[in-house]
């Protein structure tokens, strides 16, 4: 079965202020642990960008069962599933050493052209043979977040910088959840404990971007716009 884990120690900057892992941490483990799967599987970047071919991700979910301590160490684990028509979607993990489920998690992929940025519908991020698993976190899969007004949500501006791009030359997932941060400033009694967030165009440097957001029965819903454009949209549980 095609699968990868990783054992990491967790630092202080994966954890906010009150000592509780940060959402984009939890994003940032789950894109090691994919990219070095991929490459296992023969379909990493290295690979695929001699074609002009990157993945690109659609979309993010995750709970938060228990949060793990500064310092400690965990296991994460990623399960690839069999690819669909251009979509591709993986499970993930972050467990103790003793096996015990700290957080659970799922993520859709797709595959686009680096230059055209046009999405594929090929067979670049297929492996041969029946390894992958069917067992899914979500069974019901990692659904698009309906789409809703953000007249009445509070604001804040930001703009993006140069550190925030990765080597696909856009704003890398996990920095938007640092901006979300940023926005919410989730309180001591608001710890996060789940996420869902769809990507729905990609940022580059030096943008100008608004986040807005709202607290509607105990989950913040939010929005970012940049240049006209949803750039996502996010709903984040607290309690």
């Amino acid at each position: 079965m095609y699968k990868f884990e990783k054992q990491y120690v967790l630092r202080v900057s994966d954890f906010d202020c009150y000592d509780r892992l940060r959402p984009s941490a939890i994003l940032d483990f789950f894109q090691d642990v994919a990219g070095q799967n991929a490459d296992e599987m023969g379909i990493g970047y290295r690979e695929l960008i001699k074609k002009d071919v990157i993945w690109v991700l659609l979309r993010n979910r995750f709970d938060v069962i228990k949060s793990p301590v500064p310092y400690s160490s965990v296991i994460v684990k990623t399960y690839p599933h069999k690819p669909g028509r251009g979509d591709f979607d993986r499970d993930y993990y972050i467990e103790s050493p003793t096996g015990e489920t700290y957080i659970k998690g799922s993520s859709k992929w797709c595959l686009i052209n680096f230059k055209t940025r046009k999405i594929l519908f090929g067979d670049e991020g297929k492996c041969d043979g029946d390894e992958y698993t069917e067992t899914c976190v979500y069974p019901e899969g990692v659904k698009k977040i309906k789409n809703f007004s953000e007249e009445g949500f509070e604001k804040f501006s930001g703009r993006t910088e140069f550190s925030d791009l990765d080597h696909n030359g856009h704003v890398n997932n996990v920095k938007y959840l640092d901006y979300v941060f940023n926005a919410v400033k989730p309180g001591k009694s608001e710890e996060v404990t789940s996420l869902e967030i769809d990507y729905v165009h990609e940022m580059q440097a030096n943008s100008a971007y608004d986040i807005f957001y709202k607290k509607i029965d105990g989950a913040y819903y939010i929005k970012c716009i940049s240049g006209g454009s949803e750039i996502f949209r996010a709903i984040m549980g607290v309690k």
